[in-house]
């Protein structure tokens, strides 16, 4: 073999080698665009369903970006179905915009939409003296079932407080939570009165409660709750 055949060779073989070398550094750029594809789609999923959900709820929220965010969706799937068969030498440059305007739109439509979310959830919940509740159990009435209704609204609370962007149902479950935590005050006000409740949370204390609070309003709830046996004169 001459020496220019031989510079001829490794001429050729520099070009496939740089051609292999464009070659992976775009298919490692496609590949990347993918799966930021990917994760933008799967966004979009849970954002909709926000949407959706806030939507229905008629809470303070943009309703133009339920549109906006079907069409952006839409065009991401079929970007996504799109990019196995894309050309490795086509300049990437107007993929990359297209994602990065995909990606800005994805961000301000989930601020939107946990925006929103919070007002939905910042109602004023009911206050409910679970001490007094606590305390009515260990007299001798019967509070379980109330006792178990505070648990599980507040577990509900927590869950939806912890979830940043809603999932479908949740503004029916967060106000199903709050109408039972109602519910359950008026049954604790509906057995004891404030007056009573006094009186029968301080007997529980290591002082107790002073005779005089027991008059005869006291002592007939008492009575009509069955725990009257249960109280003691205790001279000092």
């Amino acid at each position: 073999m001459t020496l220019i055949e031989q510079v001829q060779r490794l001429r050729v073989a520099a070009v496939a080698a740089h051609d292999q070398d464009k070659i992976n550094r775009r298919t490692g750029e496609l590949a990347e665009q993918a799966d930021s594809v990917e994760t933008l789609i799967k966004t979009m999923q849970r954002l909709s369903r926000g949407v959706a959900e806030l939507g229905a709820a008629h809470a303070a929220f943009d309703a133009g970006l339920g549109p906006q965010a079907a069409q952006l969706a839409a065009d991401l799937h079929v970007l996504a179905e799109r990019l196995p068969s894309q050309d490795a030498d086509t300049p990437p440059q107007a993929l990359k915009a297209h994602v990065k305007a995909a990606d800005g739109f994805v961000k301000g439509l989930r601020e939107s939409v946990e925006r929103a979310w919070a007002a939905e959830r910042n109602r004023e919940i009911p206050v409910i003296n679970e001490d007094l509740v606590a305390t009515l159990g260990k007299s001798g009435i019967e509070v379980e079932e109330i006792s178990i209704k505070i648990e599980k609204a507040h577990g509900v609370l927590n869950v939806l407080n912890n979830r940043a962007v809603p999932e479908l149902g949740d503004v029916a479950r967060l106000s199903a939570a709050l109408e039972s935590l109602q519910a359950c005050g008026k049954q604790i006000s509906a057995l004891v009165d404030p007056v009573l409740a006094r009186v029968i949370t301080g007997a529980q204390e290591a002082n107790g409660t002073p005779l005089n609070s027991f008059t005869p309003e006291v002592l007939a709830g008492l009575s009509r709750l069955g725990i009257l046996d249960r109280f003691w004169v205790r001279l000092r």
